[in-house]
């Protein structure tokens, strides 16, 4: 039983030499080494396969010249560039059309409304505004809201 017991040690400082980087009696490396048997009782090594590196596609960055575009609808491309702004006023044309499925408040619209009339500066935004702004309850807010319509419409006037 002693004598298996050196054999396993003087069997693993044999693989350990090998192994070692740089060891003295390191197999050279056009030819590549045996697999030494591994000690009783000790686990297989398993052979690893060759790492294959895979490729992959850069990601797009926002604002990036060359960038893939962005839709304006469906459908229609857009590009953008690095000016949010623009993302801004696409995505108030886009919800212009079917503002009457989103379900707020009427304060809450009439305030889309104004977004969309401060960022497109479209006249037929002013008549859905003014039915918003007619909804709301509060009458402090309602005035605020008809003075900011009148306003609005004397700036596009002119």
């Amino acid at each position: 039983m002693n004598q298996n017991r050196n054999k396993d040690n003087d069997l693993q400082r044999a693989i350990d030499e090998i192994t070692q980087k740089g060891g003295a009696s390191a197999a050279p490396k056009s030819a590549p080494a045996a697999p030494a048997p591994a000690p009783m009782g000790a686990p297989m090594p398993q052979p690893q396969a060759p790492q294959m590196k895979m490729p992959q596609a850069a990601a797009p960055q926002m604002g990036m010249p060359g960038m893939p575009s962005m839709s304006a609808g469906y459908g229609r491309p857009m590009g953008y560039g690095s000016d949010i702004s623009k993302v801004k006023e696409a995505a108030l044309k886009e919800l212009f059309p079917i503002m009457d499925r989103v379900e707020v408040d009427p304060e809450k619209r009439f305030m889309l409304y104004q977004e969309m009339l401060n960022t497109m500066r479209d006249k037929a935004v002013i008549a859905p505004a003014y039915e918003a702004a007619r909804q709301i309850r509060d009458d402090k807010i309602r005035a605020d809201s008809l003075l900011y319509l009148i306003n609005s419409i004397d700036e596009m006037s002119l």
